[in-house]
């Protein structure tokens, strides 16, 4: 009990750490130039990188069903997406707070797409953690997001640029992984109830 407690504590002073660096510091020293389409593209879909190692760990435990399951996968993105928001808010109000006379909004159609594109994005890497997760293991799980997150940084170094352009064609892509890795998590555990009553 005292264990997962610690581990609760430790992480939500790495978590508060997290928003201070990138929800104070780095829109601090950026200005007005933090509400850059692509940089606040890249904000709104940070919560890709928490979503997929919390499901990853979720799921080292077998959900007993498939709602289970997908509140497990419901909360991994919600947690994450909310660390993410809690950035983008502080970095917002942050640019505020020290540019007040030269203030002006972000673009908010962009930032909503840019949102639903982290919603998406990450609603597809928590599933794809659960899943390989459910069929290998949580160590394989990480791997696999450790390379995409890396494939990911390097395409966003390359063309980052182009995030808030295609955030409509990456919300697309995103539900229908996210419908795929639903599917063969479905079938996991079809095929773990069936071993169970055989």
């Amino acid at each position: 009990m005292e264990i997962p407690r610690k581990r609760a504590a430790r992480n939500g002073v790495i978590y508060a750490l997290l928003i201070l660096a990138f929800g104070v510091a780095v829109p601090a020293g950026k200005g007005l130039g933090f509400f850059e389409p692509s940089l606040l593209a890249a904000y709104a879909c940070l919560g890709t990188i928490f979503a997929g190692p919390f499901a990853a760990q979720k799921f080292e435990r077998r959900p007993a069903s498939l709602a289970q399951a997908i509140g497990w996968i419901a909360r991994a993105v919600l947690l994450g997406e909310l660390i993410a928001m809690a950035m983008l808010a502080s970095g917002t109000a942050t640019v505020f707070l020290m540019n007040r006379a030269a203030f002006f909004p972000p673009d908010l159609e962009t930032l909503g797409y840019s949102i639903l594109l982290g919603w998406a994005a990450s609603l597809a890497l928590a599933s794809l953690a659960a899943w390989i997760t459910a069929e290998f293991s949580a160590g394989v799980a990480r791997m696999a997001l450790r390379l995409i997150f890396l494939g990911l940084l390097v395409l966003f170094y390359l063309r980052g640029q182009w995030l808030p352009t295609v955030a409509g064609r990456g919300i697309l892509i995103s539900s229908m992984a996210a419908a795929t890795f639903l599917m063969l998590l479905r079938q996991r555990l079809k095929r773990t109830e069936l071993t169970k009553s055989c």
